[in-house]
């Protein structure tokens, strides 16, 4: 019997009752003999094995680790869920692994087996000391003597690299690199310190029900769990780099763009205790736990720092707190936020989609010298689809200063066309006609806002001065300092 045929049954089959290689190393089997080599139940017949001394594979002793890893050692399952090394293990270790365990098993030593791509310099050159292109990981993560060339960017940052790059290739890393990763970093940063930032006053009993949220707080959590659920995903399959691309989108361009840039004025306007402010902050409170958790295992550092300083306490589901950010674990599904009626849905589509088209024009006005801040500007919408111009009205007049569409334009007006006259076209000097989702044809035109400029809120409105004692404020604000509740209906001011 050959050297293999041996081992297999000395160290595979009986590992626990004789355990030669564990204990006395493969040197053994240079000195022991054939009989002490065999497991007792064959030493009888000793004289029937002679040991080889043909060099074997040297992929054998790693490709037996499962044996020694996985099934000695508590806490480690055979077989293993993944794994995982590079392109030129598939006739190395993956290949060794998968011989000895099904020769001795019957089944493969792996659940599932990734291979990666090597890592090249930024010109796509291999790393090499001749050529100084080599990327030390420590010099990256501490810095380097000159730390202007090697700036310290910490090991997160490196993290966030290897998560955006598509390993299924060769990937590139480099100083270049690293400046757009740190780039990213403290955007995503600046993302989390906004969100609590603005939460420094609220705690999870000021929680807004989901029922009585605005329209566009529920979008909002709509949006957010669909993220979520996209990211698990992605672990699940190892797809990192669209982890990558989720989280780049939308923590920071989407949320930025719209939901943070639309938020600022009933967080820092509205008043303190205000239903509208609430019903923010319940979106943020939502985004920040999310967020936080979700990145939590590419940047371990940032997410835990963040959960550090929570302006609120978090319980998980047996009622303890979460001192740290992965006892938190993955934020719960809610199927209420994904429940949202598809009509809604598409409304808000159209709805960014718009806005979107009369940033443009309002771009054209500005710098046409009618507008300075795009709240100087009123705009008037026409569409010949009745169904989006209802709609459009009925965010016009909505219940809640939250879902008025001058909130969403960041305009001080808003004004739905039910005709389109001649004399209204030719007194507007900054208008076009759009197309919105290529079916719903949308004339867009801007104006002065009509009224008076709020000094509190900077919004126009036709209500300044009509309070004696705050003759330069509009009635939101009015309501505001002296302490009333804003009326739900500020949109009409």
């Amino acid at each position: 019997m050959c050297k293999f045929e041996i081992d297999i049954l000395g160290v595979y089959e009986a590992p626990n009752t004789h355990p030669v290689i564990s204990k006395k190393g493969s040197d053994a089997w240079w000195y022991m003999s054939v009989e002490d080599l065999l497991p007792e139940k064959y030493r009888d017949k000793a004289s029937d094995y002679q040991k080889g001394y043909d060099t074997m594979d040297v992929w054998f002793d790693s490709g037996s680790s499962w044996a020694a890893v996985l099934e000695k050692r508590d806490g480690l399952n055979y077989p293993a869920d993944l794994y995982l090394e590079g392109t030129d293990q598939h006739r190395g270790w993956f290949q060794s692994s998968l011989l000895t365990s099904i020769g001795t098993r019957g089944k493969a030593p792996y659940a599932s087996v990734i291979t990666h791509g090597f890592v090249l310099d930024e010109k796509g050159l291999k790393m090499s000391k001749s050529l100084g292109n080599v990327v030390d990981p420590n010099i990256v993560i501490e810095g380097g003597k000159n730390p202007k060339e090697s700036p310290a960017y910490g090991a997160d940052v490196l993290r966030l690299w290897v998560s955006s790059v598509d390993y299924s290739g060769d990937v590139l890393i480099g100083p270049q690199v690293l400046r757009q990763m740190s780039d990213i970093y403290r955007k995503l940063r600046g993302t989390l310190r906004y969100l609590v930032a603005n939460l420094h006053d609220w705690k999870p009993d000021n929680a807004v029900p989901y029922c009585d949220l605005p329209k566009i707080d529920q979008h909002a959590l709509f949006q957010l769990e669909n993220v979520v659920i996209s990211i698990r995903e992605c672990y699940e399959n190892y797809q990192f780099y669209k982890i990558f691309q989720i989280i780049q989108r939308f923590a920071i361009v989407d949320l930025s763009n719209f939901y943070f840039d639309v938020a600022k004025d009933r967080l820092y306007v509205g008043g303190t205790a205000s239903f509208t402010r609430r019903s923010c902050q319940t979106v943020l409170a939502a985004h920040l736990l999310s967020i936080v958790r979700i990145i939590a295992p590419i940047l371990p550092h940032l997410a835990e720092d963040v959960w550090q300083h929570l302006p609120f306490e978090h319980a998980i589901e047996d009622g303890s707190l979460a001192k740290f950010v992965f006892e938190a674990g993955w934020p719960d599904p809610d199927e209420r936020w994904l429940a949202l009626p598809v009509e809604d849905i598409d409304l808000w589509e159209k709805v960014l989609e718009l806005r979107t088209e009369v940033n443009k024009v309002l771009e054209t006005a500005r710098g046409g010298k009618l507008i300075g801040s795009s709240l100087d500007a009123k705009v008037y919408l026409h569409t010949t689809d009745a169904d989006l111009a209802s709609r459009l009205h009925g965010i016009c007049v909505a219940s809640n200063d939250a879902d008025a569409l001058h909130r969403i334009f960041i305009t001080s007006q808003v004004e739905i066309l039910a005709l389109l006259e001649n004399e209204l076209i030719d007194s507007i000097a900054y208008k076009g006609e759009h197309l919105i989702q290529g079916k719903s044809r949308v004339w867009i035109g801007v104006s002065r806002a009509e009224g008076s400029k709020c000094e509190r809120c900077w919004n126009y409105s036709t209500k300044v001065g009509s309070f004696p004692e705050h003759p330069t404020l509009c009635c939101r604000c009015y309501n505001v300092v002296n302490i009333q509740s804003a009326p739900d209906m500020a949109a009409v001011c």
